[in-house]
């Protein structure tokens, strides 16, 4: 889970714990907004009572291991972690890592504070027993990519329903969102990069290794997608799987001319949202880009064997290129 707190008075401040960072909370005074990392189309949406703070948030969330959360709010240095008590500070070594001891009668509390200022670790122990030991890991974000999604999508009524994966999405069901870096090395969203035209395609495709990548490199800038979808007045969105740098450089092979140059978006992500599904070589999605629901669905279609010439009237043929298959898939969606 990846938190982050947004106040005018505060500092923003984020921290992660758990696998995955799949979900993301945004607090700030009055209410919490919280999603899946791989699905934007649900929310949960929850009021703050006042005052801000970590008790605030424990009226929703359940309680937090994370005294990032009382330093970020400014209490007492005494009063970090609810479970411990009162508490008199000294620091005990310096270095790397500074270690500072927070010490009462039959509790001890003590956290590893790095050269720049963010608590890397922390151990609890009350009768001479350890009863809490967590490592923190810093999470370098900008405030755009703890945006929340709208709120136009579907509200659940709890923060458990957000742990149940959504399966793929179907027809006529709406859109999901998902969050990356654009052809400019910017945090967006998939709903953002589409500007929300009438007519989206969104063709998602996976290039996660290098070799990948190059080869899909090469095949879309055989495509010609852009001049594809000029002509049939559509927007194409290309969602990439995988490194971040794929979104600018498959912007500049998929662009044929200035004229078309707006016609083809481009967002790389990291993992593939789960309310996709399985996208073999690739798929590509008509959208109705008011409404952000699915029209129809083209799948990019298996290379098919060479025929084999047994003999001198039959005729071996080669597989179609990725190119080309990718253009059909394509072209049948934005008719759609």
């Amino acid at each position: 889970m990846t938190i982050a707190i947004r106040t005018g008075e505060l500092p923003a401040v984020s921290l992660s714990m758990g696998e995955a960072n799949a979900l993301r909370v945004v607090a700030e005074p009055g209410r919490l907004v919280a999603w899946r990392n791989d699905d934007r189309s649900r929310v949960f949406v929850a009021p703050l009572p006042e005052p801000f703070g970590r008790e605030a948030l424990e009226t929703v969330l359940p309680p937090l291991l994370a005294p990032q959360l009382d330093l970020a709010f400014g209490d007492p240095p005494g009063r970090l972690l609810a479970f411990m008590p009162p508490l008199s500070w000294s620091l005990v070594a310096s270095g790397e890592r500074d270690r500072y001891a927070g010490v009462s009668l039959g509790a001890t509390l003590e956290l590893s504070v790095g050269r720049d200022g963010r608590l890397v670790a922390l151990e609890a122990r009350r009768g001479g027993r350890v009863i809490a030991r967590a490592s923190v890991e810093a999470v370098e974000a900008g405030p755009d990519w703890f945006e929340a999604p709208s709120l136009d999508v579907e509200v659940v009524a709890t923060l458990a329903e957000l742990g149940e994966a959504p399966g793929p999405v179907r027809i006529g069901e709406a859109f999901g969102d998902a969050i990356g870096t654009d052809a400019r090395g910017r945090v967006a969203t998939l709903r953002g990069v589409s500007g929300e035209r009438e007519r989206v395609v969104v063709l998602a495709l996976t290039a996660r290794l290098p070799s990948e990548r190059a080869r899909l490199v090469g095949e879309l800038a055989e495509a010609r997608l852009a001049p594809l979808a000029t002509q049939l007045d559509a927007t194409l969105v290309l969602m990439v799987v995988g490194e971040s740098s794929s979104a600018r450089v498959i912007q500049r092979v998929t662009h044929a001319s200035r004229a078309d140059a707006d016609r083809v978006r481009v967002i790389a992500v990291d993992q593939l949202p789960a309310w996709l599904g399985e996208i073999g070589e690739g798929v590509a999605l008509a959208i109705d880009g008011q409404a952000w629901t699915l029209l129809a669905e083209h799948r990019v279609s298996p290379v098919e064997e060479d025929a084999v010439a047994d003999g001198p009237f039959d005729v071996s043929t080669a597989p179609r290129s990725l190119a080309d298959r990718v253009s059909e898939a394509v072209g049948a969606a934005m008719r759609e």
